[in-house]
């Protein structure tokens, strides 16, 4: 290292005298303008990506809750949708023995949910707990009447 800087020194004043050759200046520009677009280009592209792997995640995630839209924070509310869904499943399988057996040991409570949930919960977590418990029961329900559904077609 010290003979290059002292090559440097030595000759500082014909390495600052030279000009680079024609042409080389426009030549960088031109390349810079087109790394700069090129970064742009990645940076739209990668978030483009971004959102569609987001979205892509959203669209395959299980969603139990789906029954529940419209009741929003009112835990009353979910259970009533609740109860409706469970309605529909006794009628879709009344004639079905082993089905009205599968269904009653799923839904049936002495005390629902609803009633034991501690009052000092807000309306909104005691919502978002009879949407969880309640739509992974529907979700055994849904398979239960699937079932049943295609044992009908045969």
């Amino acid at each position: 290292m010290d003979r290059l800087e002292k090559y440097i020194r030595e000759n500082a004043s014909k390495l600052d005298s030279a000009l680079p050759p024609e042409g080389c200046q426009e030549q960088f520009l031109a390349r810079w303008e087109r790394e700069r677009k090129s970064k742009r280009i990645r940076i739209f592209y990668f978030g483009v990506s971004a959102a569609a792997a987001v979205a892509l995640l959203l669209a395959l995630q299980p969603w139990t809750n789906y029954r529940f839209w419209g009741a929003g924070n009112n835990p009353d509310a979910v259970y009533q949708r609740y109860m409706a869904h469970v309605a529909r499943a006794w009628e879709e399988v009344a004639v079905d023995e082993e089905a009205s057996a599968a269904l009653m040991s799923l839904t049936e409570e002495a005390i629902s949910l609803r009633d034991q949930l501690p009052e000092e919960l807000s309306p909104g977590e005691q919502a978002a707990i009879l949407r969880t418990y309640y739509g992974d029961i529907l979700s055994g329900i849904d398979k239960i009447t699937d079932k049943f559904s295609n044992n009908n077609v045969l």
